[in-house]
């Protein structure tokens, strides 16, 4: 196998293996689990509301270090809307952040 496809592999590995050492560890105040209760409320072309835990996970959740994601290619990634994304701190009756500063 060619070095460069090794260090793809290698790079590859390494992602996988922080995504899932992270799953408990706390990224603005939530855990992947946590945003995963949102995911039906940004996804898809008929996007549900969002759940009672998915409010409950943003409410404790650091909502202007989220806007730091707002553009991030992950989201496209897990298909994740955006727009939609940044609409559900309203949609879940919390203070929306000024993500224009970020």
């Amino acid at each position: 196998m060619e070095a460069k496809q090794k260090f793809v592999i290698f790079a590859a590995l390494v992602i996988v293996a922080a995504i899932m050492a992270s799953a408990e560890s706390p990224s603005c105040g939530l855990t992947i689990n946590d945003l995963m209760t949102c995911k039906p409320a940004v996804s898809g072309p008929k996007p549900l509301p969002p759940s009672d835990k998915c409010c409950a996970a943003l409410g404790k959740a650091d909502l202007p270090c989220l806007c730091s994601f707002k553009n991030s290619p992950l989201l496209s990634t897990f298909n994740i809307n955006s727009t939609l994304a940044m609409d559900l701190p309203s949609k879940c009756k919390l203070k929306s952040p000024d993500c224009s500063v970020n």
